[in-house]
């Protein structure tokens, strides 16, 4: 895909292009195994402990990328390719330094290679294909070191990650006013969320918050509603200065011009962050979000050392406990509604689970709630719709469409 299939110039496009793929490495291609940009759409990737990679992962890999990118599509022009260049230490020396030009010239010219090596492409189930391919070729023929299949291999450890939103809930309006994003690896035992309490809670924070930055590229792309999309981000990870620098490439992925969409809910904040420590996240997000919301499992979270405005909400996180218990953390995080007016920050609550948690949410007037009975997972932003009250939850995609054509 080139930047004439978009609305961006080929600076920009070239440029998300290369920040998108950095922080997607980031991530799939972890330490100590390096990657490097040979220009905005290129990269090269070794492994120093592996005599070999694998061609599995790459094919795994340029799928996942592609699907990241441009989704589900049958242009040749926007495919993701993983070329594999294998030789002795001089040629692939050589073969780092060659340009966007001279690789495309390589691709359909094997001469066009740095001599001593052998350039393969990588199909998405890891077979290696010979470049360029030939044409006519029998599959049944040739180096049996590279293989064209008559039949893709199934692949079968490869799975997209399931993304979706949930969405936040204005009772006083009784619509939804914004979506919390979420994204769980497709083998995953248990799907991820930042609404449905802490079991649900990634074991990863920086995987998962970078996995959802990458969905909320293509959900912004895809709606136009006004409503904001809530990213996760964590606290503790954020702050910790060995990961902030990994944190600004991956939030350097997000437009600035779609600020106003974007918010941070930012989870596992503990009951007094430190002035120091709020600080250091307001650097760290206010170039890419409009809100801040801080989500806490503590109910006497100390609103009163915030100053005014200082957050745009903070969120209590309902803990994993008998119904009774959680209805007493419910009472004792409203008991301080008086001091959220005061430093005009909004109140709100999430992993709501039973009727009688919604009941006292609102006879509160909570402004705010999520949770599994207020809203499952869905594929498409609930920001903007109007739904009543006596009929949440929202439950599977097809009841979601249902009752708002209702």
């Amino acid at each position: 895909m080139r930047s004439e299939q978009t609305h961006l110039s080929e600076t920009m496009f070239s440029a998300l292009v290369a920040k998108f793929t950095n922080a997607f490495l980031e991530v799939r291609w972890s330490w100590p195994r390096k990657f490097s940009a040979l220009n905005p759409y290129a990269f090269l990737l070794s492994d120093p402990k592996a005599s070999e990679l694998d061609t599995a992962e790459l094919g795994r890999l340029s799928a996942e990328l592609h699907a990241h990118l441009f989704g589900v599509t049958e242009d040749e022009s926007a495919k993701v390719t993983v070329l594999l260049f294998e030789g002795d230490d001089a040629a692939m020396a050589k073969f780092a330094e060659l340009d966007d030009t001279e690789i495309a010239r390589a691709m359909v010219d094997p001469a066009a290679a740095p001599a001593g090596g052998r350039l393969s492409r990588i199909a998405i189930d890891g077979t290696r294909l010979p470049v360029p391919s030939p044409v006519g070729a029998n599959p049944d023929e040739g180096d049996d070191e590279i293989r064209i299949p008559k039949r893709p291999a199934p692949i079968r450890d490869r799975e997209p990650n399931v993304e979706g939103l949930q969405g936040i809930y204005y009772a006083a309006r009784q619509i939804f006013v914004g979506d919390v994003i979420s994204s769980t690896p497709g083998d995953s035992r248990t799907r991820y969320s930042l609404v449905d309490g802490e079991e649900h809670l990634p074991p990863d924070a920086a995987a998962f918050d970078a996995d959802c930055v990458i969905a909320a590229m293509a959900f912004l792309a895809e709606s136009q509603s006004d409503t904001p999309l809530y990213l996760p981000v964590s606290f503790s990870t954020l702050l910790r200065p060995s990961r902030r620098a990994a944190y600004a490439e991956i939030l350097a992925i997000l437009p600035h011009s779609e600020r106003r969409r974007l918010s941070a809910a930012v989870y596992d904040v503990p009951r007094a962050p430190s002035f120091q420590a709020l600080k250091q996240l307001h650097e760290a997000l206010d170039e890419h979000f409009s809100a801040i919301d801080l989500r806490t499992r503590d109910p006497a979270f100390e609103i009163e050392q915030l100053n005014p405005e200082a957050v745009t909400s903070v969120t209590l996180v309902l803990p994993q406990a008998e119904p009774e218990r959680r209805l007493i953390v419910l009472r004792r995080f409203i008991s301080k509604i008086d001091a959220y007016k005061r430093r005009r920050v909004w109140p709100a609550v999430t992993n709501v689970r039973h009727p009688r948690e919604l009941d006292l949410a609102l006879e509160a007037r909570l402004p705010f709630v999520t949770g599994p009975a207020i809203c499952r997972l869905q594929p498409r932003p609930m920001g903007g719709r109007s739904w009543p009250v006596d009929q949440l939850p929202v439950l599977s995609p097809a009841e979601t469409l249902h009752r708002a054509s209702a």
